[in-house]
């Protein structure tokens, strides 16, 4: 792991509470990274966040309600986190269900406290199925395409700041997943476990959050990763071969 120097954070998100957030959350204080962490669901958030600052106590760790859809919402998150970390060096925008301008959102309200600190990392989260979208996700493709261009669009427009922002593209075993399964007939699902067996090049259906995923946000957010901007960076076991 190569955390940020100095390390503060701030996960904006719609479901840390669980999946990718959550195990994201977890490793990063492990790590000594100094974050806010956001949801919609204040109980469960709030004990997660709870839970993490106890492993952690000498990790700064905050709680707050954020609905990334709310632009009043997204700017307190930004003025609340910069207050309480004493500034800001990276951003990772990982709500599983995300509004189609919800990054664009946030990252401007973020622009000039990045600026004070000469620089920073933003890390948004595309899908395979933005170019390769299943049925009944048409919605969720269009959302993620969205994403993966306005990663790419800020990047060049801000590289001059020094701040580097790129996307990760996961395909890992998430509670997202297992509801989309659950919408389907027991015998799309068995089709879509043999899809997926037959696309994925490594030979399993998904990865593993921590295992397999988090490093990579680990590196795309430290100093580790300087000279990398405009990327979608896929994770996903060969699912897709990206461009």
């Amino acid at each position: 792991m190569c955390p940020q120097t100095p390390p503060r954070l701030s996960p904006g998100g719609n479901s840390c509470a669980s999946g990718i957030d959550k195990a994201t959350a977890e490793v990063f204080a492990a790590h000594g990274v100094h974050m806010v962490i956001c949801d919609i669901q204040d109980d469960i958030g709030g004990s997660v966040a709870s839970q993490i600052s106890s492993k952690n106590p000498n990790t700064k760790i905050q709680y707050q309600h954020l609905d990334v859809t709310v632009r009043s919402e997204c700017n307190a998150v930004v003025e609340d986190a910069v207050r309480f970390l004493g500034g800001l060096d990276s951003l990772v925008h990982a709500a599983g269900h995300i509004h189609q301008d919800a990054a664009e959102t946030i990252a401007e309200g973020e622009l000039d406290h990045m600026l004070d600190t000469r620089g920073g990392t933003i890390l948004n989260f595309g899908s395979d199925l933005a170019s390769d979208p299943l049925p009944l996700l048409a919605h969720y493709a269009a959302s993620k395409g969205a994403v993966q261009s306005f990663t790419r669009a800020v990047a060049r427009e801000w590289g001059k700041y020094g701040i580097r922002v790129n996307a990760v593209l996961p395909a890992v075993w998430t509670p997202m997943i297992d509801g989309y399964r659950e919408n389907l007939e027991a015998e799309s699902v068995a089709g879509y476990d043999v899809f997926m067996n037959d696309r994925v090049c490594l030979g399993e259906k998904f990865g593993d959050v921590e295992i397999d995923l988090v490093p990579v946000l680990a590196f795309l957010v430290s100093d580790a990763s300087r000279w990398i901007t405009g990327q979608l960076v896929p994770v996903n076991g060969g699912l897709s071969l990206v461009r």
